[in-house]
């Protein structure tokens, strides 16, 4: 279940996993003659098939929109329940069971494809890119894995015979069974699908001591009276907005030109300028001045810990981190390290 702003609990997931993980762990049991045998609800119904490719195409709703409405959920599981009325009714032969399902199961797949290009690759802004990016190679993967899954899902059921039911499903399983070993391992090397960005890095950032500490874990006092209204919009936001700075600090430390104003930043990850005021002021241990220094002296410390001040001067160093003059940055430094950029140096190069 992820964590706040990325909270929603995917359920259709775990359907999946749960349809796919116990089918294949009973056919695991029988193998090894621990069980005598399972009832696969396949063998007895083929129609339960049909409930396969909306369970998907619902996951990724869910995983794109945060959110699928009660209606969808009822609408695609009924188309299902539709064709095996109507099959019962009109009793089709195997033949023409083969024909529907194939088509049933590419108009799914289409329609997911669709969804993904649609949602996934429109141009976003950066506070969308935020959640967007982290889930992006996730429903890349799922959906190569989907695709999979239906092509060998037909190539399988065209070649089904009633008399060979079992056998076809355990070829099924052999071989899903081995890609469904990949995401797994995929997932546990991505803990992010699991835990959400912003959760993953509060658990990072709370494992280590930061090197200066900015962000307040709570409030900093009462709202004085000309903040109350802002507050009142802020109230919710407080963890997402603070991310998505800390997300920016982070790309601007990767491409250290120009530091960003408050109207900027502002701009940049789409919040007024107002509610930053607001975090700044009841939220850190600074004021957005103070920020951008920090900011430089942190762009310092990265580069004396990459080796900068081996070749380059203390001069050079200040005019690259942005400082006007060396008396400033050293200044800076100090206040926020305790130690002057050659002390620092040698601190790291010991450490």
């Amino acid at each position: 279940m992820n964590h706040k702003k990325d909270k929603n609990l995917n359920i259709f997931f775990l359907l999946i996993m749960a349809t796919a993980g116990v089918q294949r762990f009973l056919n695991g049991l029988e193998v090894f003659e621990l069980f005598e045998s399972f009832a696969n609800p396949l063998q007895r119904n083929l129609f339960f098939t049909f409930f396969i490719p909306p369970l998907y195409y619902l996951f990724f709703h869910n995983l794109i929109f945060k959110n699928t409405s009660s209606k969808r959920i009822v609408l695609h599981f009924t188309i299902p329940i539709l064709i095996a009325i109507l099959s019962s009714i009109f009793n089709p032969n195997l033949v023409i069971l083969k024909a529907i399902f194939l088509l049933y199961s590419s108009a799914y797949i289409v329609f997911t494809g669709l969804l993904i290009r649609e949602k996934l690759f429109q141009n976003k802004n950066y506070k969308e890119l935020i959640h967007f990016q982290s889930i992006k190679n996730w429903t890349l993967i799922i959906f190569a894995f989907s695709f999979l899954i239906y092509f060998l899902a037909n190539y399988i059921f065209l070649n089904y015979s009633n008399e060979e039911g079992q056998n076809v499903l355990i070829n099924f399983y052999n071989i899903t069974s081995l890609i469904w070993l990949f995401i797994i391992g995929y997932i546990l090397k991505n803990p992010v699908i699991l835990y959400g960005e912003q959760l993953l890095l509060e658990k990072i950032n709370t494992s280590t001591k930061e090197e200066i500490e900015v962000w307040r874990n709570k409030k900093k006092g009462d709202s004085e009276k000309d903040d109350l209204e802002v507050e009142k919009k802020v109230k919710g936001k407080e963890e997402e907005m603070i991310f998505a700075i800390k997300k920016s600090e982070h790309e601007l430390l990767q491409n250290f030109t120009d530091l960003p104003s408050l109207k900027q930043l502002a701009f940049k990850i789409d919040y007024p300028q107002s509610h930053l005021k607001y975090i700044f002021k009841y939220y850190t241990y600074c004021t957005f001045g103070e920020y951008q220094n920090i900011l430089k002296v942190k762009y310092a410390m990265k580069l004396i810990q990459s080796g900068y001040l081996d070749t380059h001067t203390i001069d050079s160093l200040a005019i690259k981190c942005l400082f006007t003059n060396r008396s400033t940055f050293y200044k800076n430094f100090k206040k926020q390290t305790g130690f002057s950029p050659t002390e620092y140096q040698i601190d790291t190069s010991s450490n």
